[in-house]
């Protein structure tokens, strides 16, 4: 099963993402790569063993849940929408940031359903 709102909002993003790697070119590709890998990263991650033991665990890896949320690709489509004085500076980060979007809200549409328990 699908959730349709996820499922048309990845599809509205990829679009668009489309759209900017095309007008703009340049670091916009690999950005807009780097983007797509960012969210399966944090997937892969999370399918990692898990430890109980504290001594066990890696104290130099954080964790990497974040990357799989949708609020840290907003943040950077934010801050590429502010700050950058032009669009060449802009196209870049923004385009990582709606890459990063789409995959997250395509791993959201295509969870599982949880059934509610009677």
């Amino acid at each position: 099963m699908w959730y349709p709102g996820w499922l048309f909002l990845a599809l509205f993003l990829l679009a668009f993402a489309g759209f900017e790697v095309v007008k703009h070119g340049g670091w916009v590709i690999p950005l807009a790569v780097l983007g797509a890998l960012v969210p399966l990263a944090g997937t892969a991650a999370q399918r990692l063993p898990r430890t109980t033991d504290a001594q066990e665990r890696r104290p130099g890896l954080p964790p990497l849940r974040w990357l799989c949320h949708p609020v840290p690709p907003v943040l950077v489509l934010i801050s590429f929408t502010v700050f950058p004085d032009t669009q060449q500076q802009a196209a870049p980060g923004f385009t990582l940031g709606l890459m990063w979007l789409a995959v997250v809200a395509l791993l959201r549409a295509r969870r599982p359903f949880r059934q509610s328990a009677a």
